[in-house]
């Protein structure tokens, strides 16, 4: 289990680890900064999203640009990503064996639904799609792989913090409850009833939690023979689903596609 503070909460700059290379880290955190379908952005605004100085900013990004992770839009002075970067994703992606494993599945499930099918893992405080599949284009919330969700709120979120063991999942509650203490009443009330609904169901909701217009159904997956664990969801727009629906159709199937997976795997 991941239990650095700086893993999670995203802090470059502290480790109590002697291996930890605080430099490489500080590295990947500027390559983090870039959020999708938002553009190439400069210094100054990596400075204030790492939290970095704005010299050691510049000497990042000048090292990966030579390095080829980073290309410079000259005319507006900016940085984006470059496919360097995308690269390192699909090596994860392509060997990734649950990922191989749930894309047929995923595929029979939103052809029968008409819903879109998503599965992702954990990232720090968030999910990361990694595999998409849409359902009907009226009903499916259009998000893609690399595409990120809040843990706590989402069915996603929810079903993988209900398959990890008891101790790694109140680790992780525990750094949601401190990073978004306000809204930690709520959080535990919606989190606390998904908990009840997983153990007797096997699968999570969240009904307009993350989004008002967004009803979904998660479950999760765990291949015994590495300790990886993914989350499913299933749903679509809140204006066409119904809790009955997901509840008596989505949320089994997607049960039925996990516990498949983990047969697959050999370790069900």
């Amino acid at each position: 289990m991941i239990n650095d503070k700086a893993l999670i909460e995203g802090d470059a700059n502290q480790s109590s680890d002697r291996h930890f290379v605080t430099s490489l880290a500080r590295g990947l955190e500027i390559l983090r900064a870039f959020r999708p379908g938002e553009g190439p952005i400069g210094n100054n605004e990596l400075a204030k999203r790492t939290g970095l100085p704005r010299s050691t900013i510049s000497r990042l990004t000048s090292t990966l640009l030579q390095l080829g992770y980073l290309t410079y839009r000259q005319s507006i002075g900016k940085y984006e990503p470059s496919p360097a970067v995308l690269s390192l994703g699909y090596t994860y992606l392509a060997n990734n064996k649950l990922r191989l494993l749930s894309r047929p599945l995923m595929h029979d499930l939103a052809k029968q639904m008409g819903l879109g099918v998503a599965m992702g893992t954990r990232d720090r405080l968030n999910m990361l799609y990694v595999e998409t599949v849409r359902g009907g284009e009226e009903s499916t919330l259009r998000l893609e792989t690399g595409s990120y969700l809040p843990m706590g709120i989402t069915a996603i979120g929810r079903a993988f913090l209900c398959k990890l063991p008891e101790g790694e999942r109140d680790f992780f509650l525990d750094h949601i409850k401190k990073r978004f203490a306000d809204d930690w009443p709520l959080l535990k009330k919606g989190f606390e009833a998904a908990q009840k609904d997983f153990e007797e169901f096997g699968y999570c909701l969240s009904l307009g939690d993350w989004q008002s217009n967004f009803y979904a159904v998660g479950a999760a997956a765990r291949d015994n023979s590495t300790g990886d664990i993914v989350g499913y969801n299933c749903g679509g727009s809140s204006y066409l689903l119904t809790e009955e629906l997901l509840r008596e159709q989505a949320g089994p199937r997607l049960v039925g596609l996990a516990r498949s997976v983990e047969v697959m795997c050999g370790t069900a």
